[in-house]
């Protein structure tokens, strides 16, 4: 498994690159922290049983789902995606009352949204 970490201009406090390919980052105080938090969210993945893992993905808000979605290089893992498309399906459910109220009055084409 990879994991790609993301860090905004803020949390770079500099870089250096040595001869052998080598990368030196140094981190801010903030560059720490979402590094942190990475590695907790990282060591989560790992430790939890699939059953487990369900249901920590179920308690992740969207925007960290999305974070741990995108953090991934390839993609996000299957049972990650599944919990995407298993939000955006719950949000159309929710949707649905209004979308049918839209083609109704004319206002979207049926087969459109």
């Amino acid at each position: 498994m990879t994991t790609t970490l993301h860090l905004a201009a803020e949390d770079v406090a500099g870089m250096s690159a040595g001869a052998n390919g080598a990368v030196r980052i140094e981190l801010t105080d903030a560059g720490a922290r979402r590094l942190v938090t990475a590695a907790d969210r990282h060591r989560a993945v790992l430790q939890v049983d699939q059953e487990r893992r369900a249901a920590w993905l179920r308690s992740l808000t969207d925007t960290e789902l999305v974070e741990l979605a995108t953090s991934r290089f390839g993609g996000p893992e299957p049972d990650v995606m599944a919990e995407g498309v298993r939000r955006v399906r719950e949000a159309l459910e929710v949707m649905r009352p209004a979308l049918d109220a839209l083609r109704g009055a004319g206002v979207l084409e049926a087969g459109r949204g």
